[in-house]
């Protein structure tokens, strides 16, 4: 019975954020809320693009909740099955804290380690409001939950640095929510479910008017609570359950596999940095989507490239849950493979 419900709030979550997004293009530029071309040197933009699309992604991810709370009731509190997670309301609160951070940072920068510090105290908690674990290492309470906070607040990051070209970070977003929902719902964790759906509902809604050439960006109000539910929703689906006696511990790796592309850029951002000394905080055009266009790639065509590459990865993901040891082996070189493949790719003719 819960289908239905999910069904209604995932359909309202789309419409809310087509008609908000719209509505934030046209108030953010009477208020001079933008992005202003120049000022971000990882930025490809040659005009001021309004800021907002996060604010309207949380309208249409409230809304949609809203409805299936409304719809669904104990049925979706409860779900089919005990969850992997606590109440959600930890991961909720913290997805508001790093909404408000995010708005307040697009309308005037705020330094660097403070901001880190707002991620740290939202990523704990979300991991010990909602009891968000590495599910395989309960039987070792401080390194479960520690590496956990560690987990959140790698990935809200990470997709924040892959909020660098138009469409990119909310297109692969897209895929890991349509992941994270089907490990969700064979899981009987309604919840979640519901919350992964509507959050789907809201990326699509956004990439009306976020895709190549932009109209609208998502800002760091959206790209930080969109790592940050991204990466707790992967640790509240228990892929391979501690004590599971079907499918391969392989399955284990399921959440890096998830979030490869943008843990595979900021590793690869990182690593140049370092190699020429320059500041890990300060941005640069040596992401994935910059390295594909000094390939001679258009927006649209890099865009293509990684949303491809990023349901390629997502998809294994899914034959790692019930698979044997022999295939989750086979799964796991495939996406060393492709990750091989772009990182062959993205160096040549690399001088950025």
């Amino acid at each position: 019975m819960h289908i239905p419900v999910i069904v209604w709030a995932t359909a309202a979550a789309f419409l809310v954020a087509v008609v908000a997004v719209r509505a934030a293009i046209a108030l953010a530029d009477r208020l001079r809320y933008q992005s202003v071309a120049g000022s971000e040197a990882h930025k490809i933009q040659t005009r001021n693009v309004p800021y907002g699309g996060g604010l309207g992604m949380a309208l249409a991810v409230l809304a949609g909740l809203g409805l299936g709370y409304l719809l669904g009731g104990a049925t979706v509190l409860g779900g089919d099955a005990v969850p992997n997670h606590g109440p959600m309301w930890g991961i909720y609160a913290g997805a508001a804290v790093l909404l408000a951070l995010g708005a307040l940072d697009d309308r005037r920068p705020l330094p660097a380690w403070p901001k880190l510090a707002i991620q740290m105290a939202a990523a704990a908690l979300a991991v010990w409001g909602s009891d968000l674990p590495i599910d395989s290492l309960r039987h070792w309470p401080p390194l479960a939950y520690g590496l956990a906070w560690l987990w959140l607040v790698l990935v809200t990051n990470a997709f924040n640095l892959l909020d660098h070209a138009d469409g990119l970070s909310a297109s692969v977003a897209l895929v890991c929510a349509c992941t994270v929902l089907s490990g969700a719902l064979m899981a009987g964790d309604v919840e979640l479910a519901l919350l992964m759906s509507t959050l789907a509902a809201a990326l699509a809604g956004f990439l009306v008017w976020n895709r190549p050439p932009a109209r609208i960006y998502m800002g760091d109000a959206g790209a930080l609570p969109l790592g940050f539910l991204i990466g707790a929703g992967t640790l509240s689906v228990t892929f391979w359950p501690s004590g599971a006696d079907q499918g391969s511990w392989l399955a284990v790796s399921t959440p890096l596999i998830i979030t490869a592309i943008p843990l595979f850029d900021t590793a690869a951002v990182v690593v140049k940095r370092l190699r020429r000394g320059k500041p890990l905080m300060k941005g640069d055009r040596n992401h994935i989507g910059h390295r594909l266009g000094r390939l001679g790639l258009t927006p649209l065509a890099s865009l293509a490239v990684v949303v491809a590459l990023q349901v390629a990865l997502a998809a294994s993901v899914l034959q790692l849950r019930h698979g044997d040891l022999a295939a989750g082996m086979v799964v796991l070189l495939q996406d060393a493979a492709i990750l091989l493949a772009v990182l062959l790719l993205e160096t040549t003719r690399d001088h950025g």
